[in-house]
């Protein structure tokens, strides 16, 4: 394991990530969320089986596809590992596997309802979306990674994340630079795009992860505003939810109909409401198996077990309820 280190941003944008995770440290969990009762969930430790030769990185991203398989997303020597939901191997990518599969510029996935697995690399401005198996099917970005402003269709700026709704349509938060959402139809045609930069409703700072409900509403990670924000599938804006700690991502659980939240400053995963009520918290920042370091990603599976990727403890953790 490497030195426990930041997760790289953009240089003009290191400054506010760096003080966005010390103040999450100094001011301590939101005053909502102190009166909330601590979820009962534990830790499943050892679980994961890792290629042999797997040399560990940032752990950066984790999905579920529709047949309950575990996908973890990393900057490691095997950038895209499948698990089945007891933490056998089912297959891992090399690096070299594909010419998209960039280890150093790993950042959001999601699997779509065909099964698709949908890689954004950040570096490249670049989302991928692959078989199951691995071949090249789609490319959504500017060639050579050229860099694209908010207006753009078909160009990203540091983009973070990938979400479908129930007809596969793409969501891509754009992300570090840019401040928006963009859609596209499930071939990659470009649809709509909103947001820019700001603090107010319908704005971004830091566009870091997104989630779809069973609805098609839209959950928007606003990292540097540390809120969440609430969108239609058309991008109107329907909800602003602040006081909440530092959102660095979102899952919706199914089969509960609730949002889960990791909070990446205090090393803490909150479950809301859809209407953006705490209903609890698990989890302490540290090392140790069942503590979390930057918790980048999070997914929920069919029975309420909840998967964490983190960056600095280069890991993915399973989390179950207690019985």
């Amino acid at each position: 394991m490497q030195g426990r280190q930041a997760e790289s941003a953009p240089s003009r944008l290191t400054v506010a990530i760096l003080c966005l995770g010390g103040l999450g440290a100094i001011v301590g969990p939101p005053a909502p969320l102190t009166v909330k009762a601590k979820l009962p969930y534990e830790v499943v430790e050892g679980w994961g089986q890792l290629p042999a030769d797997y040399e560990s990185g940032a752990g950066m991203a984790v999905a579920i596809d529709p047949r309950g398989g575990i996908w973890y997303y990393n900057r490691g020597s095997h950038p895209v590992i499948q698990f089945s939901s007891d933490g056998s191997l089912v297959q891992a990518w090399k690096e070299d596997k594909a010419v998209s599969l960039h280890q150093t510029a790993a950042h959001g996935m999601a699997v779509g309802p065909d099964g698709g697995v949908w890689l954004v690399d950040r570096e490249a401005n670049t989302l991928y979306k692959h078989s199951p198996a691995g071949r090249a099917l789609l490319t959504l970005g500017s060639f050579a990674g050229r860099q694209g402003d908010n207006e753009a269709r078909y160009a990203f700026n540091y983009p973070a994340g990938v979400a479908h709704d129930r007809d596969g349509q793409v969501y891509v938060a754009d992300g570090y630079r840019n401040t928006r959402v963009v859609k596209y139809s499930a071939q990659g045609k470009y649809v709509t795009h909103w947001g820019g930069p700001g603090s107010e409703d319908g704005q971004f700072n830091l566009v870091h992860g997104l989630a779809l409900d069973s609805q098609d509403r839209v959950y928007v990670a606003d990292r540097g505003n540390k809120r969440i924000q609430v969108f239609d599938s058309d991008g109107k804006h329907l909800a602003t939810w602040k006081g909440l700690g530092t959102p660095w991502n979102v899952a919706y659980d199914s089969a509960a109909d609730v949002l889960w939240m990791c909070d990446g400053d205090l090393g803490r995963i909150t479950k809301l409401s859809l209407d953006g009520d705490p209903l609890g918290w698990f989890g302490e920042d540290g090392p140790d198996p069942g503590q979390l370091h930057q918790a980048h990603s999070l997914a929920v599976d069919a029975n309420g077990a909840v998967y964490v990727a983190e960056t600095v403890n280069q890991r993915i953790q399973k989390f179950v309820p207690s019985e």
